[in-house]
């Protein structure tokens, strides 16, 4: 199964501008103090107040900060890694390739989207755009019943079903646990701060969710696209995982709260989706 070179060519072009973007976004501090700002709904904010996330609040920038370095020191080698195991014929290369590509679609759909209008936009809707057809064109080029097939008898099938299962249900809970209290009550959400809407929390709910429940189902009933779908979203879970971590030691350092049964969760996450990987590729067989 060889990857299609449009994706390759895609794919290269995606890391040079992600390695621009998350190192603009590591490097650009700047000088400047945060500052106190009401929002449009009565809420009092701290904005972050310097460099390339002036604009956004302490909690957005200092997560934004942080996931441009896991990116930066993880997101964009594993992508490299990818295309150069792909460009070989591996079928983890692909894998990686793809999962790798999600995780990229995740972030910039979300600067792009989300991030306080900064001097990087152009470059935000650029990689939001390359990673959308990277992604769509990597999963097409994906065979579901090949993958199937090159997997051994030793990947841990239910317990990854378990896993993206509880991963969905976290979602909802997190998520709508924020969302439908303050719809009744009429206040602004935890989490919306300076900003107009809950983006992070509508592409999780929106997409995450459902894909994840619907690759548990696929994966517990060994239909060829729940091992092909769980194999993405762990690849995609290893970057994002790391991302995590970073963005709640950034959080802390930064005086921001957060939630202690959360960080541990998200943790959580991110060391399955470690281990999750090391087991797929340690039980995945090489096509000769």
């Amino acid at each position: 199964m060889k990857t299609n070179k449009t994706v390759v060519h895609l794919a290269i072009l995606t890391a040079a501008l992600t390695a621009l973007a998350a190192g603009a976004g590591l490097l650009w501090q700047g000088k400047g103090d945060s500052y106190p700002f009401t929002s449009l709904r009565g809420e009092e904010i701290e904005i972050y107040g310097r460099g390339l996330y002036r604009y956004d609040s302490l909690s957005f920038a200092s997560q934004a900060i942080a996931q441009d370095a896991a990116t930066l020191i993880l997101g964009v080698p594993l992508l490299v890694a990818g295309i150069v195991l792909a460009g070989k014929g591996s079928l983890r290369g692909q894998l990686l390739l793809t999962g790798t590509l999600g995780y990229l679609l995740y972030t910039y759909t979300t600067y792009a989207f989300l991030s306080a209008y900064n001097p990087l936009f152009l470059l935000y809707v650029t990689l939001f755009s390359l990673t959308l057809f990277a992604f769509l064109l990597a999963m097409k080029g994906l065979d579901p019943e090949y993958v199937a097939r090159h997997i051994g008898q030793r990947f841990p099938r239910r317990g990854i079903a378990i896993f993206l299962m509880l991963l969905a249900g976290f979602l909802s809970l997190a998520w709508l646990g924020r969302i439908v209290p303050a719809l009744f009550a009429g206040t602004p959400p935890l989490g919306l701060e300076s900003y107009t809407t809950l983006v992070i929390q509508a592409l999780d709910l929106a997409i995450i969710v459902p894909t994840s429940a619907l690759a548990a189902v696929l994966l517990w009933r060994k239909r060829p696209w729940g091992y092909t779908l769980a194999a993405v979203l762990i690849l995609k879970g290893l970057s994002m995982g790391a991302a995590l971590v970073a963005m709640i030691i950034a959080q802390v350092m930064a005086g921001v709260a957060v939630s202690p049964a959360e960080s541990v969760l998200f943790s959580t996450i991110a060391a399955a989706a470690l281990i999750f990987t090391l087991l797929l590729f340690g039980t995945l067989k090489e096509p000769s």
